[in-house]
C-alpha cells in the first residue's frame, strides 16, 4: 500500500520577502575616483581636492541574529578620501546597544594665500634674512620676491563611543563620549599700532591645534502617560597653541615707541581653554486624553580661567601697572526653562500655550586694565588715558509667552490665530529693557483632493527703554577719559539689534497635481523690518523668496524633478562722517553735509533638474543638473555736493554642476557603478582682485584670488551585495 503524504512536513524556510526583513542587505563597494584638477573649493568638505586617481570604498553591513535579537551594523563611507566616516553599532534589541564612530573632514579655506614669513604654521613667525623694513609696504623692497604660498585649511578628526542600556521598570540609560581634534590654520589680522592713524597690519596664518572632549549621560523613564529624562553633559576645550608671535615688518613710525619696529615681535592671544557643564531634565505628561504638558529645564556653567598673556611680549616697552589679576576667572551661569501645553478643547478647537525663560548670569569679576596698544607704545599711566579699560560682564534675562488657537472651520479649512509677548532685561548695554509683541494669523485650505494652499501673516513690534548710547562707553573707560570725551559713537545712531523695530512677515504656498503623477509645490516668503525710530543706523531690511518644485513620475521606471528658487535681501543704512570739513563733528553730529547712505543687496538664484530611469533590476541610470548664482551689491550716496563716492563693485558666485551616474548588474549580487561629475565655479571678489602685496600702504597683501575652476571627476567601482 502506498504511503500517505505527510501534510505536516516542514516548508523549505521563510520566503524571500520575509528574509529581506529579518536579514537586510549588506553591500561592499570599492573603486577608483579620478579628479582632473586640484581645487580647494571643489574639494571643500568632500576630500576631492587633489588631482589624480584615488582609491575609495564604502561598506554597509547589516547582520541579525538567528532566532535572537542580536544585531550588528557597520556603515563606512569615503574610506579613501579625507571625508571618511566609519560607524559600527551592535547589541541586543530591547536590552543594550554599543556604538563606535570615527569621523574625519577637512575645511579647505584658501590655496592661493601667500605670505613673506618664512615659517607659516608655527607660533612664532619670522621674516626672511635681509628683510628691508619700511613705514609702508611700497618701501619693502624684499616683499614681492619673498611671497610664498601656504595653504589655509583645517582638519577635524573625532572618535565617539556610546552605550545604551534598558533597565527594568520602564527605565533606560545612555552614555556617550567624543574626543575631537582640529588642526591646521585659519587667517588672522595682526596689528601693530595704538590709534586710528598709525596701525600697520598683516594677514597671518593662525595656528589651530584644538582638542575638545564631550561627555553625555542621561536616564529616561517612559510610560504611556509619563515621559521623563534627566541628564548631564560636559564640554572641555583645550587649545594647544594659546598665542601667536609675529615679527614686525614695518619700521618704527610716529606714535610708536623706539624699538617696536623691525625686528621686534608682537603677540596675539588665541582662543583660551574653557569648560561647559550642564544639568538638564525634560518632562512630558498626558494630563488627560485631550491635554498634554511638556517642558525642559537646564542649568549650565561656563568657565574660562586660562592664564593671561602679558600686556606685551616686547621687553623694550615699559610696564608700570601690572595685570590686576593672573586670569579672567570667567564664569557664566545659564538657566533655561520652557513649557508647552497642548489641548484639544473640542472637535473643532485646539489650543497651544508656551512659556520660555532664559537667564544668562555673568559672574566674571570686573577689573581695571591698563593695556598697551598693539605692542607699539609704553604703558600710559595718566588718569585720562584711553588705555584704562574695565571689562563688562553683561548679563540678560529673556522671557516669552506664546498662545495659539487652531480652529477647524470646515472639513477643508483650518485657521490659526496667535500671539507672542517677549521681554528682556540686560546689563552693560545701551538699552536695559526690551519688549516685543507679535500677532499671527494663518489659513490652510484644501480646494480639492489634489490642491491645497495656505497663507500666513505675522506682525511684530519691538520697543526698548531709552537708548543710552554712552552707557557702555562710560562703564568701560576711566572716569577722567569719559569726562573729557563724553561719547565715542554718534549719539543718534543705534545698534539695529537693540533698536525699536516693526516687522511684517508673509508666507504662502500652494500644492497641487495638475495631472496624474505630477506634483507641484509653489512657495513665497516676504519679510520687512522697519527701524523708523533710528535716525542713523539700519533704516530698513527687506527680503523675499520664491520657489517652485515639480516631481514627475512619467512611468514606474522613469521619474524626474525640476526646481527653481530666487531670493533678494536688501539693507538700507544711513550714517554721518562726523567730520569738520563738511560742517560736522562732535558739536554737530547730524550735519546734513556729512550724511551718507548705503544700500546693500544680495540676489540668489537656484535652478536644477534630475532624471532617474530604472526599467528593472538589471540597470539604473540618472542625471542631475544644478545652476546657482549669487550677486552682492553695495551702492553708496553722500550729501549733495560731495564727490568721489562710488558704488563698490559687485561680488558674484556662479556654479554649474552636472552629475551622471549608472549602475549595471553584472550578476545577481555584483554591480558595476559609474559616476561622473562636472563642476564649474566662477567668482569675483573686489576685496581680492587686483591686489598685490604692496597695494595697500599699511597692510601687507596676500596675493589671494577668488576661486575659479572647472573640474571633472570620474569614478568607477564594483559593489557586492550579500545577506
Amino acid at each position: 500500500m502506498a504511503a500517505a503524504p505527510n501534510l505536516m512536513a516542514q516548508t523549505d524556510g521563510p520566503s524571500e520577502e520575509v528574509l529581506n526583513l529579518i536579514r537586510p542587505d549588506s553591500e561592499i563597494s570599492f573603486g577608483v575616483l579620478d579628479v582632473s584638477k586640484s581645487s580647494y573649493k571643489f574639494g571643500d568638505y568632500t576630500g576631492m581636492h587633489k588631482k589624480g586617481a584615488h582609491l575609495n570604498g564604502d561598506v554597509r553591513v547589516n547582520m541579525r541574529g538567528e532566532g535572537n535579537a542580536n544585531y550588528l551594523e557597520i556603515d563606512a563611507t569615503n574610506l579613501g578620501l579625507d571625508s571618511r566616516n566609519f560607524k559600527i553599532k551592535g547589541g541586543e534589541q530591547g536590552n543594550y546597544g554599543l556604538s563606535l564612530e570615527y569621523d574625519e573632514i577637512s575645511k579647505l579655506w584658501y590655496d592661493s594665500y601667500q605670505t613673506p614669513y618664512v615659517n607659516p604654521g608655527s607660533t612664532r613667525l619670522d621674516l626672511p634674512a635681509g628683510w628691508v623694513a619700511s613705514a609702508t609696504t611700497p618701501g619693502m623692497t624684499q616683499l614681492t620676491g619673498n611671497m610664498k604660498s601656504f595653504n589655509i585649511e583645517t582638519q577635524r578628526k573625532s572618535v565617539a563611543f556610546g552605550l545604551t542600556k534598558l533597565l527594568g521598570g520602564d527605565w533606560d540609560v545612555a552614555v556617550d563620549f567624543k574626543h575631537e581634534t582640529k588642526q591646521g590654520n585659519r587667517l588672522l589680522g595682526a596689528v601693530f599700532g595704538n590709534s586710528g592713524g598709525n596701525p600697520r597690519a598683516a594677514v597671518l596664518p593662525e595656528p589651530v591645534d584644538y582638542v575638545t572632549r564631550q561627555f553625555n549621560l542621561s536616564a529616561r523613564y517612559t510610560t504611556d502617560k509619563l515621559q521623563f529624562q534627566a541628564g548631564y553633559s560636559a564640554s572641555l576645550f583645550d587649545n594647544k597653541k594659546p598665542f601667536l608671535q609675529f615679527q614686525n615688518a614695518y619700521t618704527t613710525i610716529a606714535g610708536w615707541t623706539a624699538g617696536t619696529g623691525f625686528p621686534a615681535y608682537g603677540q596675539i592671544g588665541l582662543p583660551p581653554d574653557n569648560q561647559a557643564h550642564q544639568l538638564s531634565a525634560s518632562l512630558g505628561y498626558q494630563l488627560s486624553k485631550a491635554t498634554r504638558l511638556a517642558g525642559t529645564f537646564s542649568y549650565s556653567r561656563l568657565t574660562q580661567n586660562d592664564s593671561f598673556l602679558p600686556y606685551t611680549s616686547n621687553p623694550v616697552l615699559v610696564i608700570t601697572n601690572p595685570m590686576p589679576r593672573s586670569s579672567l576667572e570667567g564664569k557664566v551661569n545659564n538657566t533655561h526653562l520652557d513649557m508647552k501645553l497642548t489641548s484639544k478643547l473640542s472637535s473643532d478647537w485646539n489650543l497651544v500655550a508656551a512659556y520660555r525663560y532664559d537667564d544668562k548670569a555673568n559672574k566674571t569679576p570686573q577689573s581695571l586694565y591698563d593695556y598697551i596698544g598693539g605692542d607699539s607704545t609704553n604703558q600710559n599711566v595718566v588718569a585720562n588715558s584711553d588705555r584704562w579699560r574695565t571689562n563688562l560682564p553683561g548679563s540678560s534675562t529673556k522671557q516669552l509667552i506664546e498662545v495659539e488657537a487652531i480652529y477647524r472651520l470646515s472639513a477643508h479649512t483650518k485657521l490659526k490665530f496667535g500671539g507672542e509677548y517677549e521681554w528682556a532685561k540686560k546689563t552693560f548695554e545701551a538699552v536695559s529693557n526690551e519688549k516685543e509683541h507679535t500677532l499671527k494669523a494663518e489659513v490652510h485650505h484644501h480646494f480639492s483632493d489634489t490642491t491645497a494652499g495656505g497663507l500666513s501673516y505675522a506682525w511684530s513690534d519691538r520697543q526698548t527703554s531709552d537708548y543710552l548710547f554712552a552707557a557702555p562707553f562710560a562703564a568701560s573707560f576711566a572716569p577722567a577719559y569719559v569726562a573729557a570725551q563724553s561719547w565715542d559713537n554718534n549719539p543718534f545712531q543705534k545698534k539695529f539689534f537693540m533698536a525699536p523695530r516693526t516687522r511684517d512677515k508673509i508666507h504662502a504656498f500652494v500644492n497641487f497635481e495638475p495631472m496624474e503623477k505630477v506634483d507641484v509645490h509653489l512657495g513665497f516668503d516676504f519679510k520687512d523690518d522697519n527701524y523708523t525710530k533710528s535716525y542713523y543706523g539700519l533704516q530698513d531690511a527687506r527680503g523675499y523668496g520664491a520657489n517652485v518644485d515639480v516631481n514627475i513620475a512619467a512611468t514606474d521606471a522613469l521619474t524626474a524633478h525640476v526646481y527653481a528658487a530666487a531670493d533678494r535681501y536688501t539693507n538700507f543704512e544711513r550714517s554721518n562722517r562726523l567730520a569738520a570739513g563738511c560742517g560736522g563733528g562732535k558739536a554737530n553730529p547730524t550735519a546734513p553735509g556729512c550724511d551718507w547712505t548705503a544700500n546693500l543687496s544680495d540676489h540668489n538664484y537656484l535652478t536644477g533638474l534630475g532624471l532617474r530611469y530604472r526599467p528593472g533590476e538589471k540597470y539604473e541610470i540618472g542625471a542631475d543638473y544644478t545652476y546657482s548664482k549669487s550677486i552682492g551689491k553695495t551702492d553708496m550716496w553722500a550729501a549733495a555736493g560731495t564727490t568721489g563716492l562710488l558704488p563698490l563693485p559687485e561680488n558674484t558666485n556662479t556654479l554649474n554642476r552636472i552629475d551622471l551616474f549608472g549602475r549595471y548588474a553584472l550578476q545577481k549580487n555584483l554591480s558595476l557603478n559609474v559616476k561622473y561629475i562636472y563642476e564649474r565655479f566662477q567668482a569675483t571678489d573686489w576685496a581680492l582682485e587686483g591686489l598685490t602685496p604692496a597695494s595697500m600702504a599699511n597692510v601687507i597683501g596676500t596675493n589671494q584670488v577668488a576661486p575659479n575652476y572647472s573640474v571633472h571627476a570620474l569614478g568607477v567601482s564594483l559593489s557586492y551585495q550579500f545577506k
